[in-house]
């Protein structure tokens, strides 16, 4: 028994819309998610540079890094509300693709959103050719946001289980945004939600607003200059890095 999951037409120009493609694959400082999405777009750089082939965007929203890929062939694959696309993802059910069809699985924060994860992670096994890439990224940290729906949340030990339990050869695990530049991202989501009446902290709170809405893009290069060092981050247990807002996993999967 499956459940139909769709996106709205809403939700679906929103992932669509250009200046939201353009915030993940050209982010710019001060943009409200500049700080986390400018460390993923820089570790995806790094990483499709290498990969060929038949790529998979699997749960592909507006395909955002797909120009980042030299490719033989890509294709699309999200839930019913989406356009332009090759495969439809039915929740419970494998995707409606040959076996070893493809060469890389891109899943890039999709597996939060996916009710059975095992499950998902068995069909990127199934349809990866032998030795196949999976890029993954996922949310450590992060404010849920239902698209149409927000399951879980992963550590780095966690998610490595789970994607070599499915059979898969982690190669290298990252964190993303941790320590102090996290913190940074956290508090320029929340800072509006931050109650402003009272003196002394009431006051403060509401002049730090004020020079945060006019300064934010020089803020940012400032946190780019100052915090680099906790932009990618080696899987790592030191103090300074338990807190992360993404994960992200290169992993090649082992022919069973």
């Amino acid at each position: 028994m499956h459940q139909e999951q769709t996106v709205t037409s809403k939700e679906a120009t929103a992932m669509a819309d250009a200046a939201e493609l353009k915030s993940r694959l050209q982010p710019s400082p001060g943009e409200r998610f500049y700080l986390h999405l400018s460390d993923l777009r820089q570790l995806m750089g790094d990483l499709t540079s290498h990969v060929t082939g038949r790529v998979l965007d699997y749960g592909c929203g507006g395909s955002p890094y797909r120009p980042l890929f030299k490719y033989d062939a890509y294709a699309r694959a999200d839930v019913v509300g989406m356009t332009d696309l090759d495969h439809i993802i039915t929740p419970g059910l494998p995707l409606d693709a040959p076996d070893r069809s493809f060469d890389c699985i891109l899943s890039t924060q999709v597996l939060e959103h996916v009710a059975a994860p095992q499950q998902y992670l068995a069909d990127c096994h199934r349809m990866l050719s032998d030795s196949g890439t999976l890029l993954l990224s996922t949310h450590g940290t992060f404010p849920d946001h239902s698209v149409p729906w927000d399951f879980q949340r992963w550590t780095t030990n966690g998610l490595r289980r789970d994607i070599e339990a499915a059979g898969f050869k982690v190669e290298k695990i990252w964190k993303l945004t941790t320590g102090p530049r996290a913190v940074i991202q956290l508090l320029e989501l929340n800072i509006d939600r931050i109650p402003g009446g009272g003196f002394p902290f009431g006051l403060l709170f509401r002049v730090l607003r004020v020079l945060w809405r006019k300064m934010t893009p020089a803020f940012h290069r400032w946190a780019d200059q100052r915090t680099g060092g906790f932009r990618l981050v080696d899987d790592s247990e030191h103090q300074h890095h338990r807190l992360y807002l993404g994960i992200m996993v290169h992993a090649r999967k082992i022919p069973r």
